[in-house]
């Protein structure tokens, strides 16, 4: 009797992918139906399944089953002889992904099979390689030149913007590709914009914005992210035009195309690269303006403000030394601001406590050669003159009229405050109904856990707290104090103690370097003495001794009055 040596069928491995979340989820399930069917006709056995959903095919270490099936076709004890897919596009549509899985396979000796074109050979999986690189080039032109078309329309080149919703027609029905003004998110942003302004750091401004409980543009997002606000949230990158502080599009300007993005090789993860201005695409639409042009100045302003210190910490001053370090050792207020009206150089100071002098630092470290110098003049002497010279500014019409404007102006903008408050904590009154009401819902349905107890009496309590509150948000009427006048005058006459107290040198020494430019030592000869010539915008030296009657003054630029004062 002949005998015949049955042979065990052969067992296959099923993967199945679709790209994004706007395929059809039942593709996972098609693509396997198919592969079952193509096994079944060639008497194969499935063994095992993997899948992976929403996610592209040129990425690979976020798959998390073709990272598995990666580890069990190397495994020893491996359960398949065979991967199956629909189509090799759906094992990865990287070049290098694809090359790398094919050498795995063979290496284990198991081969892949393709329900379209059957088992994949080298040459079928190098074809497939360039197929899908023409593919992906393509449609990534195709996008492209999609998207700059909408923005050239003045429409949305896509992702969540906060500040701002999906715009709908008179009916609420969604309009793709239009952008309108979300009215909370706007008050946040304004908010932040102002205390910036103000000079308040983009730490603080976040930690205030979290302990009010105020999402951050992540929730709702796809980023991996905790909800919470950072510094980097608000702070961004200005020439990137990242940061909620660099948008555009709150100044009704929307830039597009001013980031490259693409893929590290090594990491796999998205990398954005910053495109020659020359290829940016800007378009106004003034209609999703949420700053004012004076405020956006201003918060600009301090940026570069900012930037100009941090670039001169990083330099060297005349003398070849650190200017961070000369910075650091400030320990009187007119240090680094006086200079030598023979050569331009700088003037140092020297000698002992009650007789510090400055002199020029070119004539007493270089020689004649470069300086010839003069008399040193007495830091006792200097100190007062400036500070007369500031009050003589300051006390002049012109100087006091533009600070009853500028102070005008910051009420106006403080009453804009309180109305963003206000709608702030009408819409936090409002989640915290909507979940007093579900919370209430529960206790009726008969859900009495301890929890949902807990949290009703929490609610109930921070409900009665901020509708106790409400009143004292609500704007009041602008109207300039009557006494402005003798305010403005404290200030001025409280000029000199408070920027010449020990304790708070160092500081204000700082911030008069961003206010006075300089002050020019001439020396007029023994007859006459020392000529001071100061230049800068004096006004600005108020903020240092507002009096609490006047906390709208306190950290911001009052206004600007040119100085070229000799003293």
């Amino acid at each position: 009797m002949t005998q015949h040596a049955h042979h065990a069928p052969r067992r296959v491995a099923i993967y199945a992918r679709y790209s994004t979340d706007m395929q059809n989820p039942k593709s996972v399930e098609d693509q396997f139906r198919l592969a079952e069917r193509y096994a079944a006709r060639e008497g194969w056995v499935v063994v095992e399944r993997f899948s992976d959903r929403a996610i592209s095919g040129t990425a690979s270490h976020d798959r998390a089953d073709f990272l598995r099936l990666m580890d069990a076709l190397v495994a020893k004890d491996r359960t398949f002889d065979i991967v199956l897919a629909e189509s090799l596009d759906r094992v990865s549509r990287d070049a290098e992904h694809l090359a790398r899985f094919s050498k795995l396979a063979i290496h284990a000796r198991v081969e892949i099979h393709t329900v379209d074109r059957g088992k994949a050979d080298a040459l079928a999986v190098n074809l497939s390689s360039l197929l899908s690189g023409m593919f992906l080039e393509k449609l990534s032109a195709t996008v492209h030149r999609g998207i700059e078309g909408n923005v050239s329309r003045g429409l949305s080149g896509g992702g969540r913007i906060y500040g701002y919703k999906p715009g709908t027609d008179q009916r609420g029905a969604p309009l793709k590709g239009q952008l309108a003004i979300d009215e909370i998110e706007a008050a946040v942003v304004r908010s932040i914009f102002r205390d910036y302004a103000a000079g308040i750091s983009p730490i603080k401004i976040a930690t205030r914005l979290n302990g009010e409980g105020i999402a951050s543009p992540s929730v709702g997002s796809e980023r991996e992210s905790s909800g919470h606000w950072k510094q980097n949230t608000i702070n961004g990158n200005r020439g990137r035009g990242t940061g909620i502080i660099n948008n555009e599009l709150y100044i009704g300007r929307r830039i597009w195309n001013r980031l490259r993005y693409s893929k590290d090789p090594h990491t796999e993860k998205r990398t954005s690269t910053l495109n020659p201005e020359s290829q940016w695409q800007t378009v106004e639409v003034p209609d999703l303006r949420i700053i004012d042009q004076e405020l956006w100045d201003a918060v600009k302003a301090r940026q570069a403000a900012l930037a100009k210190r941090k670039s001169t910490l990083e330099s060297t001053d005349r003398n070849h030394l650190s200017t961070g370090q000369a910075l650091r050792r400030r320990k009187y207020l007119l240090s680094g601001l006086l200079q030598c009206g023979q050569c331009g150089g700088n003037m140092t100071v020297a000698g002992a406590a009650k007789y510090k002098t400055y002199y020029c630092a070119n004539a007493k470290e270089k020689g004649p050669s470069v300086c010839a110098g003069f008399r040193g003049l007495r830091e006792s002497v200097a100190l007062p003159l400036v500070l007369d010279g500031l009050r003589s500014e300051l006390m002049k019409p012109q100087a006091y009229a533009a600070f009853r404007e500028s102070f005008h102006k910051r009420l106006e903008a403080s009453q804009g405050a309180s109305v963003d408050a206000l709608q702030l904590h009408d819409a936090r009154v409002r989640k915290l109904e909507t979940t007093q009401r579900n919370l209430v819902r529960a206790v009726e349905e008969g859900k009495f856990a301890a929890a949902i107890i807990d949290r009703l009496n929490a609610v109930d309590a921070e409900l009665k707290d901020l509708r106790g509150k409400r009143d004292e948000i609500v704007p009041s009427t602008v109207e300039l104090p009557e006494n402005l006048p003798e305010l403005y005058l404290a200030m001025i006459s409280d000029l000199a103690s408070s920027l010449s107290d020990e304790a708070v040198a160092g500081r204000a020494a700082d911030e008069l370097h961003e206010i006075i430019d300089r002050v020019v030592v001439h020396w007029d000869g023994a007859a006459y003495g020392h000529r001071l010539e100061m230049s800068g915008n004096v006004l600005e030296m108020l903020r240092k001794s507002a009096p609490r009657e006047l906390e709208a003054v306190s950290g911001v630029i009052l206004g600007e009055v040119g100085c070229g004062s000799r003293i």
